[in-house]
C-alpha cells in the first residue's frame, strides 16, 4: 500500500473517530453504568439480606412430603413423594460428585458472591430481547435460594426475591455449607431429590458409591428432569453425560484420562421391574397412611416412615404369575390385563398388583376396576341358603329356567338330572343357582353378601345369582376372607403403623371380632368350596396336596374371568381380562385366572406347613349322591345364559399331567406347557 493510501485511510479514521466520538463515549457510558451497578448488586444485596434463622431446617422446608414404606420384617420396600436418601457431607461424596455439577452450573461458584454478574448481564440481555423471562443466569447460590424458598415459576418479582434470599445464603453460610445443601435438595427426576435419592433410583445405591461417568450423568439432569431422564432414552442420557465431562476436563477437575475412561464405561440405569410391581400396592398404602394420619383435616407436615403389611416375595409371585401366564397365552387369548390380590385371613393386604405393567398403566384394577363376578358371586347365593337352613347335601332338579323372560342355561346348555346343593357349586350349575336365589330371596342375597364385606351396589334382580353386580377385586377378597377366617368380618388393610420423626402417630389395633357367619355354617360352605378344587371347576388351581377351597367365575362373553380361594394361610383373588371390556377368547376362570392363582400361592405357601381347612365331613348318603352317573365333562360354568361356542374343558389338578389335542390343545397349549411356579 502506497503513502498516500496510508495518509487518506489514517486521515479517514480520524474524521470518523472525530465525527463519532460522542455517541461512542454516550454508548460506552450507558453500557458500562449498568454492568458496574450489577457488579455492585452482590455488596448491595448482601448488606440488606437478612440472615437465616438458625432454627429452620433448610434440608427439610418446602420439600414434598416424603413416604418410606417399610415390609412386615421392617424392611425398606419403596418411597412415595419425595426420595430423599441420606443427607449427605460433602466429605462423605467422591470429589468428582460436586466437581460435576460445579462444571455444569456454576464454573465461577468459589470466586462470585452468590450473584454472577456475567451471567446475570447476560441474562438481562436475553430476557429484554426476548420481552420476557427466558434466561437464568442462576448461579448455585441462587438455585438453591429458589428450592428453598420460592416457586418455581419464571418472573422477574420472583427473580429479586432469589438474589435477596441468594445474598441471605452467603451472607450466612460457607460456600461448602451452600453446595452441601445445593446437592441434597436438587430435583433430579422420578421423584428423587439429592444426589443420594437420585443415586438410589437411577443406579441403585449409595452416591457415596458412584463413578464418574454416574455422576456425569446425574450432573446432566438439573434442567428439565423429566426430559432427559436416563429411563426415557438412557443412549441421550450418555451422551449429555459426555459433554459434562468435557466440561469437567476444562475446569480442572478432572483429567482427560479420567474423562476417556469414563466414556469407555458409561452409565447404565437399573432395571425397576421389581419395584414398579411393588407400585400399586404402595399407591394404596401412601393413600391408607395419609388419611390416617391426617388429623381434623391437617396432613402431616413431616416425612413419614410407613410399616405395611407386604410381603415382598409374595408381591413378587403374584407379578410374575400375571406376567407370564399374559404373556403366553395373550395372543391365543385376547386377553391382556390381570389383577392379584393376596390377603391373610385377617384382612392384612399381603400383595396387591393392579395390572401387568405399572410403566405403561398406573390404573390400579385390584381397587379401581368394578367388574362383574360372575360365578364367583355364587357362594354368597349359597351361604345365605345354608343360613335358610338347606343342606350341601340336598338335592335339586337340574331344569330350564324362565324367570319373567330370563333364561340362563349352563356352560355348554347341558342340563345334569338331579344333583345336590355341593355338585351345584362345585359345577358352577346356574340354573340350580338362579332358582335357588329365587326361593330363599334375592333380597336375602345381597343382605348376605353385604354383611361378609361387598360395599359395592346390588340390584335386586334375577341375573344377581350369575354375578352380574360390579366389585372390585379387594372388596371380593376381602368378603372371601370371612369365610376362609371362620365366619369373622373382614377389614382390608395395608398399614399397621406410622412414624413421624421417629415417634410413632399411628399403631394399628386389632378391631372387636365381629361374627357375620355362623360357625357351622361356615364349616359347610367351605367343604361345599373344597369341593370346586378337588372335583369342580377349579381343578387347574390345585395346590399339590395343600388343601383349598374356592371358585370360578366368567361373565358374558368371557369379558372377566375370576379365580378366588384360599388355604388357611391366605385369601387370594386372580382375576383376567381387558380394559375396554373387550371380549376374551373364551377364557374362563378355570383357566387364566386359576394358573395365576396356583402359581401365586404355591409361592406364598412354600415352608408352611399343611394345615386342612375347618371344613364340615360329607355324610355316608352324600358319598353315594357324589359318585351318581352324571357326567360333568369337566365343563366349566356358564356365561350368564348364553350358549358358548364350545365347550371348553379345565386341565387336571395337579400333579396330574394330560395332553390337549386339537382346538384346545392349540388355544391353551399342554399343561406342561404352563409357566414354571415363581422362583
Amino acid at each position: 500500500m502506497s503513502d498516500w493510501q496510508n495518509r487518506l485511510n489514517t486521515d479517514t479514521a480520524r474524521k470518523m473517530a472525530d465525527r463519532y466520538a460522542p455517541a461512542f463515549a454516550i454508548t460506552m457510558a450507558v453500557i458500562s453504568v449498568p454492568l458496574a451497578l450489577l457488579y455492585l448488586v452482590p455488596v448491595v444485596l448482601g448488606l440488606f439480606a437478612p440472615p437465616l434463622d438458625p432454627k429452620v431446617d433448610l434440608y427439610a422446608v418446602n420439600r414434598p412430603l416424603a413416604f418410606t414404606f417399610l415390609d412386615t420384617k421392617g424392611n425398606e420396600v419403596g418411597h412415595r413423594g419425595a426420595i430423599v436418601g441420606a443427607r449427605l457431607k460433602l466429605e462423605e461424596m467422591p470429589a468428582f460428585l460436586p466437581a460435576a455439577f460445579i462444571a455444569m452450573e456454576d464454573r465461577r461458584f468459589y470466586s462470585h458472591n452468590g450473584i454472577d454478574p456475567r451471567g446475570l448481564a447476560r441474562a438481562v440481555i436475553l430476557d429484554l430481547r426476548a420481552r420476557s423471562a427466558v434466561a437464568g443466569g442462576s448461579t448455585i447460590s441462587q438455585q438453591t435460594a429458589k428450592i428453598i424458598y420460592t416457586q418455581q415459576q419464571r418472573t422477574f418479582s420472583r427473580k429479586l426475591t432469589e438474589l435477596v434470599n441468594a445474598a441471605g445464603l452467603e451472607k450466612s453460610l460457607t460456600k461448602d455449607q451452600i453446595l452441601q445443601l445445593y446437592l441434597n435438595r436438587i430435583y433430579l427426576g422420578s421423584g428423587a431429590y439429592g444426589v443420594d435419592g437420585a443415586s438410589r433410583v437411577y443406579f441403585g445405591k449409595s452416591a457415596k458409591d458412584l463413578n464418574l461417568a454416574q455422576a456425569a450423568m446425574l450432573a446432566t439432569l438439573t434442567r428439565a428432569p423429566s426430559v432427559f431422564s436416563p429411563r426415557r432414552d438412557l443412549l441421550r442420557a450418555q451422551q449429555r453425560a459426555s459433554l459434562v465431562l468435557d466440561s469437567m476436563v476444562d475446569n480442572g477437575a478432572i483429567t482427560e484420562e479420567q474423562a476417556a475412561e469414563a466414556r469407555a464405561h458409561p452409565a447404565v440405569i437399573v432395571d425397576r421391574t421389581t419395584s414398579n410391581a411393588r407400585n400399586y400396592f404402595l399407591d394404596t398404602a401412601a393413600d391408607q397412611a395419609l388419611a390416617l394420619a391426617t388429623i381434623n383435616g391437617v396432613p402431616p407436615a413431616s416425612d413419614m416412615v410407613v410399616h405395611t403389611t407386604m410381603e415382598p416375595q409374595v408381591q413378587e409371585a403374584a407379578r410374575l404369575a400375571a406376567v407370564n401366564t399374559i404373556t403366553k397365552y395373550k395372543k391365543r387369548t385376547r386377553a391382556s390385563e390381570a389383577a392379584v390380590v393376596v390377603m391373610k385371613p385377617d384382612g392384612a393386604v399381603s400383595a396387591l398388583l393392579g395390572g401387568v405393567d405399572y410403566r405403561e398403566s398406573v390404573f390400579n384394577r385390584a381397587t379401581q376396576a368394578l367388574r362383574q363376578p360372575g360365578s364367583a358371586f355364587k357362594p354368597f347365593v349359597y351361604l345365605a341358603a345354608l343360613e335358610a337352613g338347606f343342606s350341601p347335601w340336598e338335592t335339586r332338579d337340574d331344569e330350564a329356567v324362565d324367570i319373567a323372560g330370563y333364561t340362563p342355561t349352563n356352560f355348554g346348555g347341558k342340563y345334569y338330572g338331579t344333583v345336590t346343593l355341593a355338585d351345584a357349586l362345585a359345577h358352577s350349575v346356574n340354573t340350580i343357582a338362579v332358582s335357588l336365589a329365587q326361593e330363599i330371596g334375592i333380597r336375602n342375597v345381597i343382605a348376605v353378601a353385604k354383611r361378609v364385606g361387598i360395599t359395592s351396589p346390588m340390584q335386586a334382580n334375577a341375573s344377581l345369582a350369575l354375578g352380574t353386580a360390579e366389585v372390585t377385586p379387594l372388596e371380593l377378597t376381602a368378603a372371601y376372607a370371612a369365610i376362609a377366617n371362620g365366619g369373622y368380618r373382614a377389614q382390608p388393610y395395608l398399614v399397621t403403623r406410622i412414624d413421624i420423626s421417629g415417634k410413632p402417630v399411628y399403631n394399628r389395633a386389632p378391631p372387636q371380632p365381629q361374627r357375620v357367619i355362623d360357625a357351622e355354617v361356615n364349616r359347610d360352605l367351605i367343604a361345599m368350596m373344597y369341593g370346586v378344587v378337588i372335583g369342580g371347576t377349579g381343578g387347574a388351581a390345585s395346590l399339590r396336596g395343600r388343601e383349598a377351597a374356592g371358585k370360578t367365575g366368567t361373565t358374558q362373553d368371557s369379558k372377566d374371568a375370576w379365580f378366588v380361594g384360599f388355604t388357611t394361610d391366605y385369601v387370594t383373588a386372580a382375576w383376567v381380562g381387558n380394559d375396554d371390556a373387550k371380549p376374551t377368547r373364551n377364557v374362563t376362570g378355570g383357566t387364566l385366572p386359576a394358573y395365576i392363582w396356583r402359581e401365586t400361592m404355591l409361592a406364598a405357601e412354600k415352608g408352611l406347613p399343611l394345615k386342612p381347612l375347618d371344613k364340615s365331613v360329607k355324610p355316608p348318603e352324600a358319598e353315594l349322591l357324589m359318585a351318581s352317573d352324571v357326567i360333568w365333562g369337566g365343563a366349566d360354568e356358564d356365561v350368564l345364559g348364553r350358549e358358548p361356542e364350545f365347550a371348553q374343558a379345565e386341565p387336571e389338578p395337579e400333579p396330574q399331567r394330560r395332553r390337549r389335542g386339537g382346538l384346545l390343545g392349540w388355544l391353551f397349549g399342554d399343561d406342561d406347557d404352563e409357566p414354571p411356579p415363581p422362583r
